[in-house]
């Protein structure tokens, strides 16, 4: 019987936790640490090797989407 309360127990403090985390703070920790380690990155790098070849690829990335796009209609 104290097994079967002790189990209980653990799932009742458990189960809360991964709910916490799973939808509160998986989501915000993403949203903090995905830019932050970013910015370090291109702290590290520098402006030539790290943030100019970022932004390139973003705008080749956007010109490829329209053009896809204009080919489409």
């Amino acid at each position: 019987m104290k097994d079967f309360c002790i189990r209980i127990l653990g799932y009742v403090l458990f189960l809360p936790f991964l709910f916490f985390y799973s939808y509160i703070l998986g989501p915000v920790l993403k949203a903090v640490l995905v830019p932050g380690g970013l910015m370090l990155l291109f702290l590290i790098q520098g402006w030539k090797d790290g943030v100019k070849p970022y932004l390139a690829c973003i705008q080749e990335q956007k010109s490829r989407a329209n053009a896809l796009i204009q080919t489409k209609r």
